[in-house]
């Protein structure tokens, strides 16, 4: 597991960094670290620890956290805590939307562009199925992408029963989050309950699952090339010749706009392209609310988003 580590960090040049590493002080993070900390002198990495309380639970948060601080000791690395608000929102999507704010709050407090998670095999294919139960397309098919933006993931190929074997192997320490056997979560219904099935229908599932995960990345390729080469024929300063974008194909356009929409729309599923889609053929003035900050205005054979309080400009 080392070695797979170590191609990961030489694929991606890797070196002479400082090197953040999303720790819970569950067997995922734990092995991360250790592995990183055993190759920080070859690559020169600088490593912290960074440690996000959810404030879920707080007595197991306290034990992570104090595990945190020694193990940060033993392997001679940083650490970092920060708890989030106790009147924040507890779920899922919220939890993923803070961690990550924490991440960036850690990325400028040490000046560096690298953060370490510890996903592994089995959390993409969890990925996977929830987006499929949630209604995706290509892009959702490619699950967890092993590096995105700052965010690196080497264990991403690799196991959960791998990762216990290593722990076991090299007597590591590590905590369990108790909310993990919560089945009201969505991902640990998926884990407990519906990935058994699909181990009775076909123990290879965890690879066969990979392989259409791989085989949706390499589409995703082409299709992403596609879109660089419309972009350039459709858009000026971020706008959207309308009347170019009606002489495409609906599958182009689709794709297109489910681009260039990005994040701006919440649920990017097909109806709610569709409905994009239909208002831009049916209206040459008019705008389509997008979320509480902006609309998608057409006007003049051109598609723009404008802010809900500044429709002229």
């Amino acid at each position: 597991m080392i070695l797979e580590v170590e191609k990961f960090l030489n694929k991606y040049q890797i070196q002479n960094k400082k090197a953040i590493v999303g720790f819970s002080a569950g067997p995922d993070s734990v092995t991360l670290a250790f592995i990183l900390s055993k190759l920080a002198k070859k690559y020169n990495l600088e490593i912290i620890l960074a440690y996000f309380n959810h404030n879920w639970r707080p007595d197991e948060a306290k034990l992570e956290q104090d595990f945190t601080l020694e193990f940060a000791n033993k392997i001679n690395a940083q650490y970092y805590f920060e708890t989030a608000p106790s009147n924040c929102d507890k779920n899922e999507e919220t939890a993923r939307e803070l961690r990550y704010q924490f991440f960036e709050n850690v990325m400028k407090k040490f000046d560096c562009d690298i953060v370490f998670l510890a996903h592994n095999k089995n959390d993409n294919i969890e990925t996977l199925v929830y987006r499929l139960v949630k209604g995706t397309g290509v892009r959702g098919l490619c699950s967890i992408p092993e590096k995105r933006d700052n965010y690196y993931r080497p264990l991403l190929n690799i196991t959960k029963e791998e990762i216990l074997k290593f722990i076991k192997e090299n007597n590591l320490e590590y905590k369990i989050d108790s909310s993990n056997e919560d089945v009201k979560y969505k991902r640990n219904l998926i884990r407990k309950e519906i990935l058994p099935i699909f181990d009775k229908i076909n123990p290879n599932y965890l690879n066969n699952i990979e392989n259409l995960i791989l085989n949706a990345q390499m589409t995703r390729q082409i299709v992403d090339n596609e879109l660089d080469e419309l972009k350039k024929e459709l858009l000026e300063n971020n706008e959207i010749n309308r009347e170019k974008y009606l002489s495409k194909s609906k599958a182009l356009r689709y794709e297109f706009l489910n681009n260039f929409l990005g994040d701006k729309l919440k649920y990017r599923n097909y109806k709610n392209i569709k409905k994009i889609d239909d208002f831009i053929l049916e209206n040459k003035s008019s705008q389509i609310s997008l979320n509480r900050e902006l609309f998608l205005k057409v006007k003049k054979n051109k598609i723009f988003f404008v802010k809900h309080n500044n429709y002229d400009k």
